[in-house]
């Protein structure tokens, strides 16, 4: 898709559209307005970063629409706030030869833990999300849950707000959110997630911010994570080679 964005009252709407088909695979196919290249040996695009004070607290909104129970909040809350890794042979992501493995993260907290002390950071990388269910939806990132249909037959879209370079505000919706597993929630939520924290999209087919998720390892990779990093060093709209 083309990348689309509008200027209004001197700020800059970033949108990303999804779209998933949840029939055919575990999480079919997943479009996007941005366009990140992804991965080992591939080149990936940011966007547009945060800019907070060190240790500010990203507020994270969960406007639960469709009435999900508790667990599939939970799914959506360890996609962001998880600390735990999986180690994935790389024969399996096509990144090396069998009995060689990567790490990959369940959270984007974990993803960026170690980011914090990065000398050559301009801008504070995120580290700290506090998520409360507020239907008010006042946080910095609303991930709104709907069981409404987008009429595009989206699964899931995400507007961030900029002024500048700086991002002020971003909207996640997640459509017909009740049909979804946990699985599935939770990596529209890292793929969502990246968005809203500067990402856009991967040509590495296996990584969860290609714009069609097909992997079965739908996990932040490191290029993602260096991807972050590039950004929040003040390479904005840069291009990360991993």
């Amino acid at each position: 898709m083309v990348c689309a964005s509008s200027a209004f009252v001197g700020y800059s709407y970033y949108e990303n559209q999804v779209l998933i088909n949840t029939t055919s695979h575990l999480l079919g196919n997943y479009n996007s307005n941005y366009v990140i290249q992804n991965l080992q040996g591939s080149v990936v695009n940011t966007w547009v970063s945060w800019n907070l004070a060190q240790g500010q607290v990203l507020h994270v909104d969960i406007v639960n629409e469709a009435d999900l129970p508790e667990d599939k909040i939970n799914a959506i809350k360890d996609a962001i706030l998880s600390n735990g890794t999986v180690s994935v042979d790389n024969s399996l992501i096509n990144e090396g030869p069998s009995g060689t493995s990567s790490i990959r993260y369940k959270g984007w907290d974990g993803a960026l833990a170690n980011l914090g002390d990065d000398p050559n950071a301009k801008f504070y990388i995120p580290q700290n999300f506090d998520i409360t269910e507020d239907n008010n939806g006042a946080g910095d990132i609303v991930i709104t849950l709907t069981n409404d249909e987008n009429p595009d037959g989206l699964s899931g879209y995400t507007k961030s707000i900029a002024d500048g370079n700086q991002v002020l505000k971003s909207q996640i919706t997640i459509y017909v959110a009740s049909t979804l597993s946990d699985a599935q929630l939770s990596a529209i939520t890292r793929h969502e997630f990246g968005h809203a924290l500067g990402l856009a999209h991967s040509t590495d087919p296996e990584d969860v911010m290609h714009a069609t998720i097909q992997t079965d390892y739908p996990y932040i990779s490191g290029c993602d994570i260096a991807a972050i990093k590039g950004l929040y060093e003040g390479n904005d709209r840069s291009q990360v080679s991993c």
